[in-house]
């Protein structure tokens, strides 16, 4: 089953801590349960080197470039570990080939990829000037050294002129810092963790201080029945009001008069029609209302209802 994205980032994070504590194998053993990206294969050579396991290491930077062709910093570290391997020839092809995927830029800066590394070309110019020498071809070797002098980029590069004079004798490549590896940023580790995206009820609005819910059921609604008989006399439906409608009760209603539709209160007084308002259902705010305590409360609503009508 694949992993989530989530499960990812914590098994990354989790490698990485035991990569700082030195504990190489444990973080060995969690990279190799993700999925083998090439930035993961980067990292998993990175630690072989750092162990010294330099044939693993390479095998881990190949696979890495067959999934990214273009990834200079396998090419150069590959290059690094067939050089501590004495594996010369291999190495010359690994820096040429960082060198092509460098593509005349001055630094590929991999920083925004989450590792902490720049690659200048000095440096795969010297790596691979040293190359040219241990095979014995120093004309060329030397040719590379002071093709990387004028490329020179930091003060770490200015050994490369103590390299020229002694013909590359007793110098090492350059190499990517001990304990530098891919990591994610802490952004992509944060949204990792757990969210809470429901959140917790709230309640904002109730008519009773002692109220910890509110709602909307029509229960509710039915509980409280208002009459309005133009002066504004009302009163709790009794047992005896809730009762089913009848015949009688539905005729009544029928022969009571209406204003005409789009009618307003004044044009239905002038016309001598008398507005009975019979049955007023309470707004969802009047639900559940102290009758006794909120009798204000529920007057105004009832003048302003009758002023919208």
């Amino acid at each position: 089953m694949p992993l989530s994205l989530k499960t990812k980032l914590r098994t990354w994070a989790v490698a990485l801590a035991a990569y700082d504590e030195e504990d190489y194998e444990t973080a060995l053993g969690l990279f190799s349960r993700l999925p083998k990206s090439s930035i993961i294969l980067t990292n998993m050579g990175l630690i072989y080197a750092a162990l010294g396991e330099h044939e693993a290491a390479v095998d881990r930077f190949i696979q890495a470039t067959l999934r990214d062709p273009y990834l200079a910093v396998a090419y150069f570290q590959c290059g690094v570990s067939n050089f501590l391997l004495a594996r010369y020839d291999l190495a010359y092809r690994d820096f040429r080939e960082a060198l092509r995927h460098l593509r005349n830029n001055q630094t590929i800066d991999y920083e925004q990829l989450g590792l902490a590394f720049k690659l200048y070309p000095f440096e795969v110019l010297f790596n691979r000037g040293l190359c040219l020498i241990a095979l014995e071809r120093p004309d060329a070797g030397l040719a590379d050294l002071r093709a990387a002098r004028k490329l020179k980029a930091s003060k770490d590069h200015e050994i490369v002129e103590g390299a020229i004079w002694r013909r590359g004798d007793g110098y090492m490549v350059f190499s990517i810092p001990r304990g530098t590896c891919y990591r994610p940023s802490v952004k992509k580790l944060v949204n990792a963790g757990s969210r809470d995206y429901m959140g917790e009820a709230k309640l904002i609005a109730a008519l009773d201080i002692h109220d910890t819910s509110t709602g909307f059921s029509g229960v509710e609604r039915l509980q409280l029945h208002r009459y309005f008989d133009g002066n504004v006399n009302w009163r709790s439906a009794s047992a005896e009001e809730q009762r089913p409608e009848t015949e009688t009760d539905i005729d009544d209603a029928r022969s009571r008069p209406v204003p005409p539709r789009g009618a307003s209160i004044n044009d239905a007084t002038r016309g001598g029609v008398r507005l009975s308002l019979c049955l007023l259902r309470p707004s969802y705010a009047c639900m559940r209302a102290d009758l006794t305590g909120r009798a204000d409360a529920v007057l105004s609503w009832l003048r302003t209802s009758v002023d919208d009508v």
